[in-house]
Order: structure tokens, then C-alpha cells, then sequence
């Protein structure tokens, strides 16, 4: 199962499941999969401050990095920030904590390696 995760994040990403003895540890694959951060103006809080939605967005130097990922590895599950989960819908996927991991410091984190958060599919 883990074969198939490409790490496009800078960090290693710790997977456990219910039963495992022990975390596997898939490192970062070298590449890191990035996003632009485009703000929209939405209103004004009524204090004054400005309220803005931020949607990140694909650049084409990460379009192209992802392009030749998926084409080295055309069934692999393609895992990285929720950040670049959003940028690219159903290419690249957020990680979901293992249960009793969703609250804890960074070091501690357990992933579950047989769910993920997309937001738009699966391409």
C-alpha cells in the first residue's frame, strides 16, 4: 500500500494504522508541490477590517513538476499540504490523521495511510 505514496511535502510523513506495531515513515520524494496564494476582497468585518477569501491557485512550474510525477508513477497517490491539495483538485491529496492523532504536536502525528482529502475527485 505504501509504495504507492509519493511525498511532495518537504517533511517525512508518518502512516499508522490500528494494529500496526510500529509507524512507517515515508520520506519526502525530493520534488515539493507548491501554490500561489491569490486573495479576493469578500467585505468589511464591522470593526473595519478588511475580509478577504484566499483560494491558492497552480502555478505552471508546479503543473509541470506534478505533470512528470504523475508520469514516473501513473498509480501512485500523489500526497502533500492541504495547501496543494486545494491548487490541485483530485492530482494531489491531503493526508487525514490517524484517530487519536488528530491533536497532537507535529513529531507525534500518525497519518492514516489508506485515507485521503481531496477536493475535487480523482483525476
Amino acid at each position: 500500500m505504501l509504495k504507492n505514496i509519493i511525498n511532495v511535502t518537504k517533511h517525512p510523513i508518518r502512516f499508522w494504522m490500528s494494529g500496526w506495531e510500529k509507524p512507517i515513515e515515508v520520506s519526502p520524494s525530493g520534488v515539493v508541490i507548491n501554490a500561489r496564494p491569490v486573495e479576493q476582497p469578500i467585505g468589511l468585518h464591522p470593526c473595519g477590517a478588511e475580509l478577504v477569501q484566499t483560494k491558492f491557485v497552480a502555478t505552471e512550474e508546479e503543473e509541470r513538476k506534478l505533470d512528470i510525477l504523475e508520469q514516473k508513477y501513473p498509480n501512485a497517490i500523489i500526497v502533500g499540504s492541504i495547501i496543494a491539495a486545494q491548487a490541485f483538485p483530485g492530482r494531489v491529496f491531503a493526508l487525514v490523521p490517524a484517530p487519536g492523532f488528530e491533536r497532537v504536536a507535529p513529531a507525534e502525528k500518525r497519518m492514516l495511510p489508506n485515507k485521503f482529502t481531496s477536493f475535487g475527485g480523482v483525476n
